[in-house]
């Protein structure tokens, strides 16, 4: 996966392409339809008296010039309020159909105007199928709005949202609140008239430009797809910061495991190598180390301990007639006959070459002279060597250790018995000493 980008770098960004945005939005040219140009107007046409009447050489209201959109009015003596204006049709008006300028928010025009009208008027209609009718050109609803003289005597522009129903048109067709709304979005006709009385005087208007204008992406839909892109990238990054914590999470949660592995593995590799350390090799029970460390722990129980040293009988031949392959399974039927012969919380040891040593918790001397009798009786009838060439005997030294006491000097003295049973003949057991005999709990 992609690094996820910074916080700096995704702000300078956003930061960056809102102000593109914003600025590309002010430099766009404006959106411009001109009425007035050829071909965007289905037609035009005067509205107002175009006949001759009595008592007039020329039509009250006639163009000037029509190519230059040049007409005046005049009426004389008869009713000036039939009308003095310019209409364009937009789109098909015959049928309804209009043309949608709502994306048109200002309406340019420039007027020259001559007369006595205090104001000019620019209107619309809006066809509404709801209740218009082709047939009938007033149905379309009317928007407009009233320009001053002085307003029009240089170019001006016009919001769109100027044009307003006026109230001799709701009330004539006395439709619904939501029929009399603006709007602009089938507009058959825009007219530019006179909306007062007009007799007697001569009124003079040249229409040099009729303009919509608006914004090709209006602001208030920057700003929303500005809005839009902001939430679009802050969701992206919290995505893709999500996706990193999860990744990372995963990660970290592999290197745990690994560890802990690891760990266990190495505490198995402890345990292996704290075996080896304290266990001997060829019989599997306690080494020297080992039995140290069985002797420390027993002496800060503060309790009677016995000892029993063992010594194989004639060990020395055994290894020199029949070879050092048969000592070591003499060494190790020893091992195994002495651990089946001792209770659970009896220790065993290898003292060295083929020595034991045996600590039990007792009460008296008698206890552990017991054991090692037993031992020595077992040892006398099992067999050692499995091809029947010989059988073993061994001789034992036992003494007690008081609580509190040394273990060394209790071990010099079951080595001295032991010494003793090996000159009375072997295949013996003897006591440490007269204090061992009487030494109780």
């Amino acid at each position: 996966m992609r690094p996820a980008p910074s916080n700096p770098g995704f702000l300078a960004a956003g930061i960056a392409l809102t102000v593109a945005m914003l600025l590309g939005q002010s430099w766009l040219p404006p959106r411009t339809m001109e009425l007035t140009r050829p071909g965007v107007a289905s037609n035009f046409f005067l509205v107002g008296a175009q006949q001759a009447v009595e008592g007039q050489d020329e039509p009250p209201v006639r163009w000037v010039d029509v190519d230059r959109r040049h007409w005046r009015c005049h009426y004389r003596g008869i009713d000036g309020r039939q009308g003095c204006g310019l209409t364009f049709m937009l789109g098909d008006a015959e049928k309804g159909h209009g043309l949608d300028l709502s994306h048109f928010d200002t309406l340019h025009m420039e007027l020259r105007y001559k007369g006595s009208s205090p104001f000019v008027r620019v209107a619309l209609r809006n066809f509404d199928a709801r209740f218009s009718k082709p047939e009938d050109g007033n149905s379309a609803r009317m928007q407009s709005v009233n320009l001053r003289q002085r307003d029009v005597a240089k170019p001006v522009d016009i919001e769109m949202a100027e044009l307003t129903v006026p109230e001799w048109w709701m009330q004539q067709f006395d439709l619904a609140r939501e029929y009399n709304r603006p709007s602009l979005e089938n507009v058959t006709s825009f007219t530019v008239d006179l909306p007062a009385d007009l007799s007697g005087h001569p009124q003079d208007l040249v229409l040099r430009s009729l303009t919509l204008k608006g914004e090709w992406i209006s602001r208030d839909r920057v700003y929303l797809g500005i809005l839009c892109l902001w939430l679009l990238g802050a969701s992206v990054l919290a995505m893709w910061r999500w996706q990193e914590l999860r990744q990372r999470d995963r990660r970290q949660q592999r290197e745990i495991d690994a560890l802990t592995a690891r760990t266990r593995q190495l505490r198995v590799e402890q345990d292996q190598l704290r075996r080896l350390a304290t266990i001997d090799e060829l019989t599997g029970v306690l080494n020297r180390r080992g039995l140290e460390t069985a002797l420390d722990d027993l002496e800060a129980q503060a309790e009677t301990l016995g000892l029993v040293l063992l010594d194989i009988d004639y060990f020395k031949h055994i290894n020199d007639r029949w070879g050092h392959a048969a000592g070591d399974e003499v060494l190790r039927r020893v091992a195994a006959i002495v651990s089946a012969n001792l209770r659970n919380a009896d220790v065993v040891g290898r003292w060295g070459g083929e020595e034991f040593l045996i600590v039990c918790r007792c009460r008296h001397i008698d206890e552990p002279a017991a054991l090692a009798d037993k031992l020595r009786a077992a040892l006398a009838a099992g067999t050692v060597d499995p091809k029947g060439r010989f059988g073993i005997t061994a001789s034992f030294g036992v003494t007690l250790v008081p609580p509190g006491a040394a273990t060394h000097r209790a071990f010099r003295r079951a080595d001295a018995a032991l010494y003793r049973a090996k000159e009375a003949g072997r295949n013996r057991v003897e006591l440490g000493n007269a204090q061992d005999a009487a030494t109780t709990m």
